[in-house]
């Protein structure tokens, strides 16, 4: 039994973590699950929610709301931070803002990036203080974005168990099954890169190398989601140019097709309902009440795809039960993981996971095609960091210009000053 502690455990995605806890009911049974957001207001109907799951599959799983913060990790044995600092509208910032400017928005590249790194820095670093001083013990599983960004900093400030992970390789590795037609105990994928800019660079089917024949079945896999069919086009010319797969293509695309790129985030972003979101936000709540109802789970509706909590409750369960398992998507700090990339970096790649911990593998040389372009990332990142902890604008007005996707200084400047006033209540350290 365990304490789980959801910060921002009011979103859209708390019925997916309910659905997975339910999946490991032989080792989370009788474990008590915590919800605590900032705002209360969708906290009773997710607490009726998890209850009647918990009830419908026989499983001992109290349920508690909270918006304090104390409260919430008081006896906490994991915490999962699953915030967006500002939310949607702060994101909409994001991408609109440098894109009026000729400059790529995007969440967590670009400009885009290094701002979402400016607000959502200084919140993880006071709620890990809290943990060091209320139960230093327990384990932080964190989603929040740009999580490479997080990651440096809390190594660099705290000594919390601090494990950043993405949702973008458990989906891809979904995808890898299909297109290969195997069950997913049979497969063995790995990638490495730095966060969003991750390639497949292992993959295996009972220890037996399949690339060559993913490389072939990739050309004719269509991906399930409408909106993914341009992204994974883009994902194929990246194959035939390099001979490997992007992991995460949306994010890292603006590097090679730059017209391309800003064309779809200035059609999109600009329009407030951020394309049809609002919408869906609203039919999701709505399916909530109909699961109390008696509805069965639908993981095909948005915000109840099971890939991304199963990334973060099964590498809990995996410390729990000390199962030695491999995760993918996980960032830390490199330390030979990637033998041509600094010791120092944090860096994207896969870990085996048991009661002790994550432990980084030895997954070998990047090849050289992908080298230059992630060691300039590298230096982005940590200059971003620095201006997070050390609240300088210069230093800031430099990490906006060591991004790859900034060619103009004079409007990186603008974009600066603009994105400084529209996320000013986020970011303490520029006061």
């Amino acid at each position: 039994m365990a304490k789980l502690v959801l910060l921002g455990g009011g979103s859209p995605f708390t019925p997916s973590i309910f659905q997975t806890v339910l999946e490991h009911k032989e080792v989370l049974s009788g474990s008590e699950l915590c919800l605590m957001d900032l705002n209360d207001e969708r906290l009773p109907q997710l607490k009726k929610l998890g209850e009647v799951m918990a009830a419908r599959n026989d499983m001992q799983l109290p349920i508690t709301t909270t918006t304090d913060i104390r409260t919430a990790l008081e006896g906490a044995d994991f915490v999962f931070p699953g915030y967006r600092v500002g939310g949607i509208e702060a994101m909409r910032q994001d991408f609109i803002i440098p894109t009026r400017h000729g400059i790529c928005g995007d969440e967590t590249a670009g400009p885009g990036g290094t701002f979402m790194a400016q607000c959502t820095i200084p919140a993880t670093l006071r709620y890990c203080r809290l943990i060091e001083e209320i139960c230093p013990d327990a384990w932080a599983i964190s989603y929040v974005n740009p999580t490479n960004f997080v990651a440096d900093a809390v190594r660099r400030e705290t000594a919390v168990n601090f494990i950043a992970i993405c949702d973008c390789w458990p989906g891809f590795r979904s995808s890898l099954a299909r297109i290969l037609g195997v069950e997913d105990k049979d497969l063995t994928a790995r990638a490495m890169g730095v966060n969003h800019l991750t390639w497949l660079t292992q993959v295996a089917v009972n220890g037996q190398d399949v690339y060559p024949m993913l490389r072939e079945r990739a050309k004719t896999f269509r991906p399930d989601q409408r909106e993914w069919s341009d992204e994974w086009a883009f994902s194929m010319r990246i194959l035939d140019a390099y001979g490997y797969l992007l992991v995460c293509p949306s994010h890292p695309r603006m590097y090679w097709e730059h017209d391309a790129t800003m064309a779809k985030r200035r059609d999109r972003w600009e329009d407030p309902t951020i394309g049809g979101r609002t919408q869906s936000m609203i039919e999701g709540w709505k399916f909530v009440d109909e699961m109390i109802a008696g509805a069965p789970y639908d993981e095909t509706r948005p915000h109840l795809a099971m890939h991304h909590p199963r990334h973060a409750i099964g590498i809990a369960v995996s410390i729990l039960a000390n199962e030695g398992r491999e995760w993918g998507g996980m960032n830390y700090p490199n330390r030979g993981s990637i033998f041509n990339l600094p010791a120092d970096a944090i860096v994207e790649g896969s870990c085996i996971v048991g009661a002790a911990g994550p432990i980084p593998l030895a997954l070998g040389e990047l090849p050289k095609p992908m080298l230059g372009l992630i060691q300039h990332i590298l230096n982005w990142q940590e200059l971003t960091v620095d201006a997070a902890l050390s609240g300088d604008r210069g230093v800031l007005y430099q990490a906006l210009m060591a991004s790859p996707y900034v060619h103009n200084m004079l409007a990186a400047k603008e974009v600066m000053d603009e994105l400084l006033a529209a996320h000013a209540d986020y970011m303490p350290q520029f006061k």
